[in-house]
């Protein structure tokens, strides 16, 4: 007999159900939420994350160690970069990144906030368009002029003005001890690309209470000044940064008077001593300077260039400079009446038949608070010593 081998159409359903079950639980198992293929990704995400996480923390370190010894450190923008070249980053979690400072990748958290610096915060601040003017500023990622800072002081040392370098009849003692300061950001510093910072008060010597301000008197005093100062002031150098006297160019770049023809335009010396106009030429015969009055009292030619130059703020009399932001006006020069502080910068104020050699400073003129000058040696020499001034120095640290 013939037979015939085959299958019903039962069966070839059958198989096909099953088949399509196992392509089904094959598929899932490649692709779904627990899938062989997800794993994989997220095992690769978790491989990355765990990479960025390590690199962030070596980066921090490093800062520390940099800290620690005077290196250069590593911000948060140049460990983002690298790691974006590196693929490490996508382009999406780097764009992230410009605004929160964590993120997860493969299940692992990273904080890039750790990287921030104060460069970091400020530059955010400026990039913003946050001044901070009111105090009511609530990012944490902003750092803005006239906002304290935790600057560790020194709780040892001491420096000394020597009665030689200031005229002064005897030498003043500075201790970090009696000087516990509290620091506020000044602004960026163009040259080094650090945070400036000014002390929240001026330093003051321990020579007596009623007395604790910096002398210094005559010659030896204007020739020395800005060296007695950035090294009174260098007391506050520590590895987190430099620390000098605060200087007239540090006050001009607040206050807006960076230019030539900014000066002249709100300069108040001629109009309040009818002095030579800032910038032009002085010619004095048979007179004295600084050093050649030390040298033996010898009379000679003054000349040079009035550099001298005042000008008040927020005064209510043209010209003037107006500051709008309260907090920097106050950090600056609130309470001067009580506090003046010198500038360590030098310069030269004339007439026609004298000139003075003066400190700049921070003071009260006309009720007014005003950037200025105060002469401690005139050509002249009407008081046979010069002249002298009480007042406290001030100091700013570059980290």
């Amino acid at each position: 007999m013939k037979q015939n081998n085959g299958i019903t159409l039962i069966a070839l359903v059958i198989t096909i159900i099953v088949l399509l079950i196992l392509a089904g639980v094959a598929i899932a198992t490649l692709t779904g939420d627990n899938g062989i293929l997800k794993k994989a990704v997220q095992a690769k995400d978790a491989t990355r994350g765990g990479e960025v996480k390590d690199y962030v923390r070596m980066a921090v370190a490093e800062n520390t160690m940099a800290d620690n010894t005077n290196g250069t450190r590593k911000t948060r923008a140049e460990v983002i970069s690298e790691l974006e070249k590196q693929g490490k980053l996508t382009a999406e979690e780097v764009t992230t990144l410009a605004d929160v400072d964590v993120i997860t990748i493969g299940g692992i958290q990273i904080n890039f906030g750790e990287l921030f610096t104060l460069v970091d915060m400020y530059d955010k601040a400026i990039a913003d368009n946050c001044t901070n003017e009111d105090g009511n500023c609530t990012n944490k990622r902003h750092l803005h002029i006239g906002d304290y800072v935790d600057y560790k002081n020194p709780t040892s040392g001491s420096k000394r003005a020597n009665a030689v370098d200031t005229g002064y009849g005897t030498d003043q003692i500075y201790e970090a001890s009696e000087n516990n300061l509290n620091w506020r950001v000044l602004g960026k510093d163009t040259a080094t690309g650090g945070i400036k910072l000014i002390s929240g008060r001026p330093m003051k010597s321990n020579n007596s209470e009623t007395d604790p301000y910096l002398h210094l008197y005559g010659a030896k005093g204007y020739i020395n000044a800005e060296t007695v100062l950035n090294d009174l002031c260098s007391l506050y150098t520590t590895q987190y940064g430099t620390a000098r006297s605060v200087n007239i160019d540090d006050i001009n770049e607040i206050t807006g008077v960076t230019t030539e023809e900014k000066i002249k335009e709100i300069n108040k010396a001629t109009i309040w001593w009818g002095d030579i106009q800032y910038n032009e030429p002085y010619n004095i015969e048979n007179q004295y300077t600084p050093q050649s009055w030390l040298n033996g009292m010898q009379r000679t030619t003054v000349s040079g260039i009035v550099s001298n130059y005042l000008y008040a703020i927020n005064s209510g009399e043209e010209p003037e400079i107006t500051m709008a932001n309260t907090r920097v006006y106050d950090m600056l020069f609130n309470n001067i009446d009580k506090a003046h502080y010198w500038l360590a910068s030098c310069c030269v104020l004339a007439s026609s038949d004298v000139a003075q050699f003066a400190v700049r400073d921070i003071s009260i003129r006309r009720e007014s608070a005003c950037v200025g000058s105060f002469g401690i040696f005139s050509s002249a020499n009407e008081i046979e010593k010069g002249i002298t001034r009480r007042s406290t120095s001030c100091n700013i640290v570059k980290i």
